[in-house]
């Protein structure tokens, strides 16, 4: 650690990050060089390798709780959620049963993964905070002021929910009860079942921070015991031969480069399969939400993550590997979100695969969905603390009687029991849900990676305390780009796993609702105030639990 005089002799530029209640990530104050040693209050004074000083003013307002073992169940238990069981089928479909492809996409998907896990430990590390994307975002692009973290904010409420989660642990429900997957991809009554989960997560988180982090690491705990038993199927299945398994192998190496049929393989369709391997990995991020949280943060998101995405990643080739060698490639197509049911029961019968393997993978997201409402509520919470929605105060504050993010996790509640009851129940929901989200998070992606060489550029001599490799960070723009601009140059008919009749394209969707937050930050920041000559004052409200929240007053001239 350097003495105050080291630091002097020093110079260090430093980075300043203020309190989340006396400074908004998008204005200036936010990146301010200071050439000598100040008095921070609460800030952390230690230089780590001659890296960029670690500032953080937050006030938690739910202390740092989260162990090594907590921070890595909440990675595992948001990476391995629906995701495996559920998304194979679309991916496979998307590249026309082609075996070569569909691994590729996995491997893209992966490399992804660790390419943006880095790129988000290094902000991290230089931004120690709750918010996640949010708060890095509003580092990287403080202009125009306002813009990025009014969009973003607009974005992460419209689409703060667990659907696909919930619609998986009905269907699967469903399916270990003995019901058939005609039934189950017919009948609303998953989406029912699901909508029970939500309702006792929120109760449950509602209640105490304390219990809902046990009744995470309970069920995070069980998924282990699935991914083991995910391990040895997978082990089982491509190691031990035909003789000794009775299992036909439909992984025929002489098929491996060819298509089952290429005629629906299109732009889009590759673009939908990668979106789906992104949504499979997708959380290695959330963590970042709750970092204020986290004990020694730099130093545990340093191990668990990299831990958690290798254990995933592994997990995950096997249990693919064993879906394409026992199910027909055909009814691979055919199977949708219940896949990983199928298997199971093909390997391992009807007791144990169809009835105990499926209430597990259930149980599986039903674990996914705590930790992605809990992290949810955190960030709504940060959202509403900027003051720019209506009842921001009422749903930034703590709930008295419990000192939980109740509000917050209501409104997550809400708009996730809003699509549960309207959505239909067909695969294709599922598909064009994960596909709609998924392009809107590899914009926001795309920003990050960009970010980082813009950060470097601006401070060449500073090295973050966790650095991303400039090979992912590039591959990281490459694939987005391709992800994002693919899908146009290619038609939306029937074929396309994510077609539904009375709704647009998902690339055409998502950039919709974009744009609405950005005609909101238009209208209320710049047309309303020139209209009315007005601008608008930051003032700093304190609730009663001892949060702030910002309001924004208008000011005549």
């Amino acid at each position: 650690m350097s003495s105050s005089k080291d630091l002097l002799k020093d110079s260090i530029t430093t980075v300043e990050v203020n309190s989340r209640s006396n400074s908004d990530a998008s204005e200036d104050q936010l990146l301010s060089p200071v050439h000598s040693q100040r008095s921070y209050g609460s800030l952390h004074k230690e230089l780590l390798n001659d890296s960029i000083l670690q500032i953080d003013l937050e006030d938690l307002p739910h202390g740092r709780h989260l162990g090594l073992y907590s921070t890595i169940i909440l990675f595992i238990s948001r990476i391995i959620g629906s995701g495996i069981w559920a998304t194979p089928s679309n991916v496979f479909a998307g590249v026309g049963g082609n075996p070569f492809l569909f691994f590729t996409m996995w491997l893209i998907a992966a490399l992804m993964a660790f390419a943006g896990l880095y790129a988000y430990l290094e902000l991290g590390s230089i931004v120690p905070r709750s918010g996640g994307t949010k708060v890095f975002l509003e580092f990287i692009y403080p202009r125009p002021k306002l813009l990025i973290s009014v969009v973003f904010s607009l974005f992460t409420l419209a689409f703060g929910i667990s659907l696909t989660n919930s619609i998986v642990f009905g269907k699967y429900t469903l399916f270990s009860l003995g019901y058939s997957s005609e039934f189950i991809d017919s009948s609303s009554w998953s989406n029912y079942i699901g909508l029970i989960l939500i309702i006792v997560t929120t109760l449950i988180h509602g209640f105490s921070t304390k219990h809902g982090v046990f009744v995470q690491n309970v069920l995070g705990a069980m998924k282990l015991f699935l991914v083991a038993i995910m391990s040895l199927t997978g082990i089982y299945v491509l190691c031990f031969p035909e003789k000794l398994t009775g299992l036909p192998n439909h992984l025929d190496m002489d098929k491996f480069f060819k298509f089952d049929d290429s005629s629906i393989v299109t732009a889009s369709s590759v673009s939908s399969s990668l979106l789906g391997c992104f949504f499979t990995f997708g959380g290695w991020n959330a963590v970042h939400t709750v970092s204020s949280e986290i004990k020694d943060p730099v130093r545990t998101l340093k191990i668990a993550g990299p831990v958690s995405l290798l254990i995933a990643f592994f997990n995950f080739i096997l249990i693919n590997i064993a879906y394409l060698k026992v199910i027909p490639h055909d009814e691979v197509i055919k199977a949708g979100p219940l896949i990983g049911s199928i298997l199971f029961e093909r390997v391992l019968g009807y007791r144990l695969g169809r009835q105990f393997l499926t209430i597990s993978i259930a149980l599986s997201s039903a674990s996914n969905v705590f930790v992605v409402v809990y992290s949810i509520s955190r960030m709504n919470q940060e959202i509403f603390r900027e003051g720019y929605l209506p009842f921001s105060s009422t749903f930034a504050s703590n709930f008295r009687h419990t000192n939980t993010p109740l509000w917050s996790l209501l409104v997550c509640s809400a708009l996730t029991s809003f699509w549960l009851i309207l959505l239909p129940a067909n695969g294709k929901s599922f598909n064009y849900i994960v596909s709609l989200e998924g392009y809107s998070t590899q914009v926001f992606l795309l920003l990050i990676a960009i970010g980082i060489f813009i950060i470097r550029k601006k401070y060449p001599d500073q090295k973050a305390p966790i650095r991303a490799s400039i090979t992912g960070t590039a591959l990281i723009v490459v694939v987005s780009l391709s992800v994002l601009i693919s899908p146009f140059f290619s038609k939306n008919d029937s074929s396309n796993p994510t077609y539904i009749s009375y709704l647009p394209p998902y690339y055409i969707a998502s950039p919709f609702l974009l744009s609405l937050g950005l005609a909101f930050w238009a209208i209320k920041f710049k047309v309303l105030p020139y209209l009315g000559s007005f601008k608008y004052h930051r003032e700093i409200e304190t609730l009663d639990d001892g949060l702030t929240v910002k309001k924004w007053v208008k000011v005549h001239y």
